[in-house]
């Protein structure tokens, strides 16, 4: 099926941010994607590419500062992203005029779930990785010691107390992650540092945002829609034991977590086609059945 890519400047947030969009020839949705942490849509171009390739507009956000999007201009919070990605849905809806998808990787994927918990008009949410920040084993995630599990709310004041003090203190991603867990794949972090669309890093002030925001809705029946949490078995930075914690937590109308065995955090990226394909599946189901209910309730 044949493809048109093309970039939009939208406003959001307070600022400008920038839309890749890859438009089917013919679809019956669209998907609205969020990166995941210092990149940008175009990362991931074989696997959105792909999608729609399978019949689905697809709506890439370069959330505020990042990517295409201009530097520089606003000083962004995590909240920031969240409000692009529903930005980024007006306009699909606006543009196409049919069921949106959210989606994102990785801190994108915690965004597309903050997205769904707030956005009733998200048709599914299909976030690889999810997190919730009030949960102590969330620190697992970081490089910061385990032991802080057991000191958790107080670790997260000190952190907060360093962010009011110096929020634009710009720290690299191996302050906070570390790097072999992400990917030990050397492809991956050279098409990183040969990237110049990518961030290197981030504020104090955003890093705060990231581990301290809780988004309720989550847990509390906001989200309005199906949610299909991605993970992969063997994920050494969101673990698969941690999805599943977080997992039973998470209150949606029906809720489903789709695995993948790649042993890769990365599997958006290493893996475009399997990915595209299984998802693909699964979200023409989706919207099948969105679509049946839509027209039975219009009767």
């Amino acid at each position: 099926m044949a493809t048109r890519y093309s970039e939009y400047t939208i406003e959001s947030a307070g600022t400008s941010i920038v839309l890749s969009v890859w438009q089917a020839d013919k679809a019956d949705a669209s998907i609205v994607f969020i990166p995941a942490t210092m990149v940008h849509p175009l990362f991931y171009a074989p696997l959105l590419g792909g999608f729609a390739g399978h019949g689905f507009h697809v709506v890439g956000v370069h959330p505020v500062g990042h990517g295409k999007s201009p530097r520089g201009e606003k000083k962004y919070t995590l909240s920031d992203i969240v409000q692009n990605g529903r930005d980024a849905v007006t306009f699909a809806l606006e543009r196409f005029g049919m069921s949106v998808i959210v989606m994102g990787s990785s801190q994108g994927g915690v965004a597309a779930a903050a997205l769904a918990a707030a956005d009733n008009r998200i048709a599914a949410a299909f976030p690889h990785n999810i997190m919730l920040t009030e949960l102590a084993d969330s620190i697992g995630i970081s490089r910061f010691p385990k032991f802080l599990r057991c000191v958790y709310k107080p670790a997260k004041g000190i952190f907060r107390l360093f962010a009011t003090i110096l929020p634009e203190l710009k720290l690299p991603l191996g302050f906070y992650l570390k790097r072999k867990r992400i990917s030990e794949n050397p492809v991956i972090w050279d098409m990183v540092e040969r990237d110049p669309l990518c961030l290197k890093r981030y504020s104090l002030r955003f890093l705060a945002s990231l581990f301290l925001t809780e988004f309720p809705g989550l847990t509390n029946g906001g989200i309005q829609c199906p949610l299909y949490v991605v993970a992969d078995r063997g994920d050494k930075l969101f673990t698969y034991e941690y999805t599943q914690k977080v997992f039973e937590l998470l209150r949606a109308p029906y809720k489903e977590l789709i695995e993948f065995h790649f042993n890769d955090h990365m599997l958006m990226v290493t893996h475009p086609e399997a990915v595209c394909e299984r998802l693909s599946t699964k979200m023409k189901a989706v919207i099948s059945g969105v679509a049946k209910a839509i027209t039975e309730e219009d009767l």
